[in-house]
Parts: C-alpha cells; sequence; structure tokens
C-alpha cells in the first residue's frame, strides 16, 4: 500500500540537492505540502518551485534560524532533519587531514550542522506535536554511525551522535504520541562524497547508491512508526531495522 501524505506538511533540511531534495520530491508526490531548507537559496528556491512547495533559508546550527522558522506555522506532520557536512572540505584526500590537523573551525562546522542541526530542529518541531499528539521526526545518521570510518572519526562521532539521539528521544516521545527515527545509509551518489572519494570507494568496492534508494529508506521508516528505530541501507541489501543488541534495550526507562 502507498503511503498517502494529501494534507500533510513536511519539512526538510539540506533540500537544495542530494537525498534533501530526493525525499523532498518524494514527499511532494504522496501528497504532501513541503517546506523546503537549505544554506544554498538558489538551488533550494528552485526544488520547491518544482514541487509546489515552500523555501526558506535556514542555517541549521542556529537555534534562533530554527525558531524563527517554526514559529509561524502549526504542528508538522513529518520534519526530515537531512542537513549535514563532511569534516573535510572539498578537494582534500582523504588521507590530507589526520585528526591532529583537524582546526577548530572546521570541528565547529561539522558538529554545528550534524549535531546541533538535529538537536535544534528536533527542539523547535517537538512541542507542537506533542500537543497535538502526532507527528514524526526522521534524522539522516549513516552506517558511519553503526561501525568505524578510520578515514574521517569525527564523522563518525557525530552520526553516532545522532543514532543515539533518535533511539533516546524516540522512547522519550513515542509514549505522547510523536515517533523519532534515523536513518543509516551506505554511501549515496552526492555532493557531500567528493570525486577522490568515489574514486578511493570504487577502489575499495563500495557500493554507492542513488538518493533514491535513500528515499525508500525515509518512506520505510515513516510507515513502520516505530519510535527510537534505526534503519540501515547498504547498495542493494533490504532496507533493515538496526538492532544490535536488543537485550539492552529498556534497560534505562523512565520512571
Amino acid at each position: 500500500m502507498t503511503l498517502d501524505l494529501t494534507g500533510q506538511h513536511t519539512l526538510v533540511t539540506g533540500g537544495a540537492s542530494g537525498i534533501g531534495a530526493t525525499v523532498a520530491r518524494r514527499f511532494a508526490s504522496l501528497g504532501a505540502h513541503v517546506i523546503v531548507t537549505d544554506l544554498n537559496d538558489d538551488a533550494g528556491a528552485a526544488v520547491a518551485a518544482e514541487i509546489d512547495g515552500e523555501y526558506h533559508h535556514l542555517d541549521v546550527s542556529s537555534s534562533a534560524e530554527w525558531e524563527a522558522l517554526i514559529a509561524p506555522h502549526g504542528a508538522l506532520d513529518i520534519v526530515f532533519l537531512n542537513a549535514g557536512v563532511s569534516t573535510r572540505l572539498p578537494g582534500h584526500e582523504p588521507s590530507d587531514e589526520p585528526l591532529s590537523e583537524v582546526t577548530d573551525a572546521a570541528y565547529r562546522r561539522i558538529m554545528g550542522a550534524n549535531v546541533d542541526g538535529v538537536v535544534f530542529g528536533a527542539r523547535a518541531v517537538l512541542p507542537k506535536m506533542i500537543e497535538r499528539g502526532s507527528g514524526h521526526i526522521v534524522m539522516t545518521a549513516s552506517m558511519a554511525g553503526l561501525g568505524a570510518i578510520p578515514f574521517d572519526p569525527i564523522y563518525g562521532l557525530t552520526k553516532h551522535a545522532v543514532v543515539g539521539f533518535a533511539k533516546s528521544l524516540g522512547q522519550l516521545v513515542g509514549p505522547r504520541g510523536v515517533c523519532a527515527s534515523a536513518i543509516c545509509p551506505g554511501f549515496a551518489d552526492t555532493n557531500i562524497v567528493s570525486a577522490d572519494m568515489k574514486a578511493m570507494l570504487d577502489l575499495m568496492n563500495v557500493p554507492m547508491m542513488s538518493p533514491e534508494r535513500v528515499a525508500d529508506t525515509v518512506i520505510t521508516a515513516i510507515e513502520a512508526n516505530r519510535p527510537g528505530s534505526v534503519w540501515a541501507v547498504w547498495g542493494d541489501l533490504p532496507i533493515e531495522q538496526y538492532e544490535p543488541t536488543p537485550a539492552f534495550n529498556g534497560l534505562i526507562t523512565r520512571p
């Protein structure tokens, strides 16, 4: 059965290109009104115009910008917190920057986009969702949040943080009718993966996925509606809920 989002209000961060733009188009094709946000105003506005949505400039690392964006809107039905960056700037070889050479500015940049952007976004949209008693927040983590990524350990740090946040937040707000979940795709063919990185992955026989495959994973997470769930997808393998140690779930619960 095809997911029907007719009449639902959705928001996508990092919606100007790649996974974000693909998911925005998918939401619109299923009947949703889509708010597209990004720092790239020209590309973001073009995506919004294409799908008859609306565009807003948003620095996800700014809590003030989040509050200003959400204040005039009612409760959103689905929020896809997708915006993110890698530690390395475009054109840098994977081996160019050992940890000791990562500047404070580069560290703050990735933490701001990948961690603050998710926390601030969830914090901004949750009150109205909880008041209404429904809503779904889907966060883009990565397979780097489930295992090791030795050529970019700080990126791995941020994506492990997103996985932990989604699992914990899901258990917190699930009883109030709101779902929080995360997707963990492998490497997708988007502009976050540089040409040098793609060449290295090809030598390692690491499969690249299309953004459409990642959009399928987002839809799977929404359809499942399981608070705190994490969904993994790698290449052509089936989309599966990732649960490495179910015995530990529920050891720490709210009183």
